[in-house]
């Protein structure tokens, strides 16, 4: 059944029960790679379980395109929402060591976007954040959906399967 005046009849004539259907909306995403000079940093939390397993993983390219890093880690038992606040900071600390100070980063977390553009953050990121902040020029934040970063996400799922503290340059 497609919502259909038609078919709601034939459903009626019938004496059959109807139900509704959801719409499918077809999105075009694609992936942008930043303005000349900054790099991009996609990164992404994952949880296995909310509670549960989490990892991180970021992956790191140029305004070329071309690549630079990837890393996944493990964080022991945590939520997805604190995975991805991880993912930013390590991204962000491993940037600011190798010498890049325009930052992009994109995830496909709106609820963590809004908490770093809103300094509403955990106790535990604050002033991480805040060194982060103090060594860059720029920095800013990009939503995409998860079609867009599917190897962050693979990366991260990684992370959650690797022990407490490990990580694996990919």
């Amino acid at each position: 059944m497609w919502n259909k005046q038609y078919d709601l009849q034939v459903f009626k004539h019938f004496g059959l029960k109807t139900r509704s259907v959801k719409s499918m909306i077809i999105k075009e995403v694609f992936f942008q790679l930043p303005d000349q000079g900054k790099l991009l940093l996609c990164y992404g939390g994952a949880s296995r379980g909310n509670p549960g397993c989490a990892g991180y993983g970021f992956v790191g390219r140029l305004s070329s395109g071309d690549f630079v890093i990837a890393i996944s880690g493990g964080l022991g038992i945590s939520t997805n929402y604190y995975a991805e606040i991880f993912a930013i900071l390590m991204a962000g600390e491993w940037e600011i060591h190798h010498g890049f100070k325009e930052l992009v980063f994109r995830t496909d977390s709106q609820a963590v976007i809004n908490a770093f553009q809103s300094n509403n953050l955990p106790w535990f990121a604050a002033t991480r954040w805040e060194k982060i902040c103090f060594e860059v020029i720029s920095w800013s934040f990009k939503h995409s959906y998860r079609e867009v970063n599917f190897s962050v996400d693979k990366a991260a799922k990684r992370g959650a399967l690797l022990g407490r503290v490990l990580f694996d340059v990919i």
